[in-house]
């Protein structure tokens, strides 16, 4: 076996130093929000299971019954023989669910933002991006070729400005429905008056709001009434849908321009019939009046979580009503530090650090579930405590 490069060791190093270096951890599951981190039993506030559907038994059936009706795996590309008919009946839920003509699956979120980037956007075009876009978004936008301009955050006026020079063949403006570090919603009615005025075409990543706001949980541009408007909506399944892969919902001659141009559309095998099927399970819960209950059970947690951090003294960016609760701590040691006094407490929520966020801006990201209970919440209070009682390492 060769010896590790000497670059690799020092790039390692100055990570280390720098008090970044980071490591997955290895959850064992002992139910919707519990589960032991490094052998120590925990209550989980760090996951995207929203809706509390993961580990659910109707997602788990369904996710065996496609299994065994199309196999392990797709085995092959989409466009070559590995396009399967749950698939197909997938992209019709979406379609129907978002209120879109077409939709199309992908493995993953990150390939499906890559490929409504790179396959929509090209060199003699521009495309507006939110500075705080998930770093997928910016990877589309850069094999997309199209000139790039960085907006800063929800800010209408500098989009419009950008957006106002007519050498382009092309506008795109992409922003997010609800943004994963901060918790805020985009400003999908300002973004709309951009394209309207300006002419371009609104592409919003829904891979957080998606299942957990708007009408029947269809995202943040259906609950500010625009869901018409957007050219294309990436929405995930491995989030609030307990599931995995993602689709983007468009109108029929966009999909069949993805399907053609898309990268990682065309180069990769198709999604598995497993997770096809237990993401069609998720979005039928998540449609139902049963989700509007789980929904509204989501809300009322992120509403106390809420009032009791900013009673506390904590600053938590964001709106009330949204599952995704960052508490600002600052440098990465007292982040980190923060997040082991919690998890001696049996409470594990992540110390996000750069370059997830940006420097001087480290934090505790609680993220909610509705299978939380109010004594949950009250211990995860209690053991925050306030800025002032953070471990100063």
């Amino acid at each position: 076996m060769a010896d590790t490069p000497t670059f690799v060791r020092d790039r390692l190093a100055a990570i280390e130093a720098a008090g970044l270096l980071r490591q997955p951890p290895t959850i064992e599951a002992t139910g919707p929000v519990t589960g032991r981190v490094g052998g120590r039993d925990a209550t989980l506030f760090c996951g995207n299971d929203y809706l509390a559907l993961r580990t659910d038994p109707r997602i788990a059936q369904a996710a065996a019954d496609a299994a065994e009706a199309h196999g392990g795996g797709a085995g092959s590309s989409r466009l070559i023989a590995g396009s399967l008919a749950v698939h197909e009946e997938l992209e019709a839920e979406i379609a129907d669910w978002l209120g879109t003509a077409a939709a199309l699956v992908f493995p993953s979120g990150y390939q499906a933002n890559l490929a409504m980037l790179q396959a929509l956007a090209g060199p003699d075009d521009q495309i507006v991006s939110d500075a705080l876009n998930h770093a997928s978004l910016i990877d589309g936008c850069r094999l997309s070729r199209a000139t790039v301009a960085v907006v800063p955050h929800k800010d209408r006026r500098a989009a419009e400005r950008a957006l106002s020079d007519g050498a382009f063949a092309e506008r795109f403006l992409v922003g997010e429905g609800l943004y994963s570090m901060d918790g805020d919603r985009g400003k999908v009615k300002d973004w709309m008056w951009a394209v309207h005025n300006t002419g371009a075409h609104l592409l919003v990543d829904e891979a957080h709001a998606l299942g957990v706001l708007g009408p029947a949980g269809a995202g943040v541009a259906a609950e500010r009434g625009a869901g018409h408007l957007p050219l294309a909506r990436v929405g995930t399944f491995g989030k609030a849908l307990g599931a995995a892969g993602a689709a983007i919902a468009t109108d029929a001659a966009t999909r069949d321009l993805l399907v053609n141009a898309g990268r990682t559309y065309i180069f990769t095998t198709g999604l598995a019939p497993a997770a096809a099927g237990a993401a069609l399970a998720g979005i039928r819960i998540a449609r139902s009046a049963e989700g509007d209950e789980r929904r509204a059970r989501l809300a009322g947690h992120a509403r106390r979580i809420w009032n009791g951090l900013l009673d506390a003294g904590w600053q938590v960016p964001g709106d009330e009503d949204t599952p995704i609760k960052p508490a600002i701590v600052g440098p990465p040691e007292e982040a980190m530090a923060l997040h082991h006094r919690l998890l001696e407490a049996g409470l594990y929520a992540m110390a996000i650090r750069p370059p997830t966020v940006p420097e001087g801006t480290c934090r505790i990201r609680i993220t909610l579930s509705a299978a939380h209970s109010d004594d949950d919440i009250d211990r995860l209070l209690g053991a925050m405590g306030s800025p002032d009682t953070v471990p100063r390492p």
